[in-house]
């Protein structure tokens, strides 16, 4: 395959935000898939002469240069380790460290923070992406990010949003979190600002304690990104603000984006220019065809700085086959929405495996609750499942309202009535925003079945 002509392409449409956000969604697919795979063999390639300990793994693996041709090599290669690049990230770079400009620092949410660098041209890249997605929009001009406080403001993916949305010739605010009441409703409303970008626990807060006519900031969009979120979530702030409120899956290691909704809600558009999706078995690794779920495994096709090479994401969803654009008149391949983590998917005793939206929907769909976190333990032959709720519910109504939730969840009630070897244990109200307290996000599950009761 002759690759010149679409990286020549390729420089010419992410060159520009608005090239970016016309050619680079509503090109026909074919040719995006070409530019894409052309892009994968230039990163393989450039990760091979520049990365001692890639090439070492890779060669380990029977691949030799010459076989980094096309896609097809990619399930020969094996998958980056995250513990790996947590330890020892240098040995990832694949520039000299004085072109390294930028750092962001992964929350550690299952493990060992990891350290993930950019060259000035990586950040530029970033920031047209970002600026693209937001040109997507329509009516989109003033923009509210919300970051958390445990991010360092150096190393937060805040950051990239708000240089995003400046090139996308946008005004930004960027406030912390913590302050939700009542600043930053008095920003929306000074500032006029119509999209707003952050988490969804902290829009599910806001929305139930703000105490005041949403409907009147006359805010268009929330992009909701870093966590997953439910339905019910998306109805509650719909309604309240008469918004669209749009899902954005994101991770650290990308700094950005991977996929995000249009206006339509009917899947997440992949960012194929720049990041090459895998699914793969969980349990295996084995690649899954199109349309079956699994565990995402992500290339980064634009970055030369410190580019990754089949990163196993740990989030679990479906991709889509190629088909007719969508109903916006993009041509790009569809990401389901995300249904969790691998490591949050709780398998109980017997081998009944319960999914994270499963209590997502469950425990977030009782009203008032914003955030939740469940512990299991072991006690004797038993696992106990404890459950702390972000609410304000009275004591007397706290467990019977909150097990008729988790009673709903299949995989429990059969552990709970028919094989009586799951116990619901302590059951208590926490106050709104304790369970993020000093992180980014809430670590929805917490496994201690094999430290005893």
């Amino acid at each position: 395959m002759v690759h010149w002509p679409f990286l020549a392409f390729d420089r010419w449409v992410t060159g520009n935000p608005r090239r970016l956000a016309r050619a680079g969604g509503y090109a026909p697919w074919w040719l995006v898939r070409r530019i894409a795979e052309a892009k994968l063999v230039r990163t393989l390639r450039h990760v091979w002469d520049h990365c001692r300990r890639q090439r070492e793994r890779w060669r380990d693996a029977g691949v030799r240069r010459g076989d980094l041709r096309s896609a097809s090599v990619l399930p020969h290669l094996p998958f980056s380790d995250p513990h790996d690049i947590a330890l020892d990230p240098e040995a990832y770079f694949c520039v000299p460290e004085d072109q390294l400009v930028g750092m962001i620092l992964t929350s550690g949410t299952t493990g060992t923070g990891k350290r993930i660098y950019f060259t000035r041209d990586d950040l530029d890249q970033q920031a047209r992406m970002i600026a693209a997605h937001l040109r997507r929009l329509p009516g989109a001009s003033r923009v509210l990010i919300v970051f958390n406080l445990a991010t360092q403001p150096s190393a937060s993916p805040a950051l990239f949003a708000h240089r995003g949305a400046e090139t996308a010739g946008m005004f930004s605010i960027l406030v912390p979190s913590c302050t939700l009441f009542p600043a930053a409703l008095q920003h929306l409303r000074d500032y006029r600002l119509d999209t707003v970008i952050a988490a969804p626990t902290r829009m599910h807060q806001l929305t139930l304690e703000a105490g005041v006519d949403l409907r009147s900031f006359g805010v268009k969009y929330f992009l909701l990104s870093s966590e997953p979120w439910s339905e019910k979530l998306r109805r509650l702030i719909e309604d309240a603000w008469g918004a669209k409120a749009l899902d954005v899956y994101a991770s650290n290691e990308t700094a950005c984006g991977i996929a995000s909704e249009c206006v339509h809600q009917n899947g997440l558009h992949v960012g194929e220019i720049h990041h090459w999706i895998e699914i793969v078995d969980p349990a295996t690794g084995t690649p899954l065809p199109d349309g079956s779920e699994g565990e995402i495994v992500i290339t980064t096709l634009s970055r030369r700085g410190m580019p990754l090479v089949r990163y196993r994401i740990g989030d679990l969803a479906r991709l889509e086959p190629p088909g007719e654009r969508c109903a916006c008149g993009m041509t790009l391949r569809k990401l389901s929405r995300i249904r969790g983590r691998v490591d949050n998917m709780i398998i109980l005793g017997g081998g009944c495996n319960v999914y994270p939206d499963e209590f997502d929907n469950a425990i977030l769909g009782i009203d008032g609750v914003t955030d939740y976190q469940i512990v299991l333990e072991r006690d004797r032959y038993r696992e106990v499942l404890h459950l702390d709720v972000e609410c304000d519910l009275p004591d007397e109504t706290l467990r019977s309202t909150v097990t008729r939730a988790l009673l709903t969840v299949h995989g429990v009630q059969r552990k709970v009535e028919a094989t009586r070897d799951l116990d619901f244990g302590r059951i208590r109200a926490v106050p709104h925003g304790s369970l993020s307290a000093g992180r980014n996000k809430t670590q929805r599950v917490v496994d201690r079945r094999d430290a005893g009761g």
